[in-house]
């Protein structure tokens, strides 16, 4: 499957996250296992716009599994467990964060920000 570039390194992965109420600009949080940077405080809505530990991110079909059916949320690792993308550390080798939400047992495409 040929992977589908979301973001590079020229374009600086930069994406509005749910981080907390009174977080601050200039300070590393962690989001699910995803630690962030923020480059802003977060707002009334608890989000505030972040950089990731990473220079690129894809667009992959993603499983929400584990070893069972197990939903994936922003932040969380994600491993490649042979020719499926999902949260199966068991079997599958670490690949990156997630950006986007997967629902229990169902395959949705999102965003996947790469470990560096």
């Amino acid at each position: 499957m040929a992977l589908k570039v979301k973001r590079d390194v020229n374009a600086r992965i930069q994406i509005e996250l749910t981080v907390g109420a009174s977080k601050l600009k200039d300070t590393v949080e962690v989001i699910q296992e995803m630690p962030v940077y923020l480059l802003e405080d977060s707002d009334s809505n608890n989000k505030a716009l972040c950089s990731l530990p990473s220079s690129l991110s894809v667009l992959l079909n993603v499983k929400g599994e584990t070893t069972v059916n197990a939903a994936v949320a922003i932040g969380d690792k994600i491993y490649k467990d042979g020719s499926t993308y999902n949260r199966d550390a068991t079997n599958g080798v670490l690949f990156g964060y997630a950006l986007g939400a997967v629902s229990s047992g169902a395959t949705t495409e999102i965003e996947v920000a790469l470990i560096g």
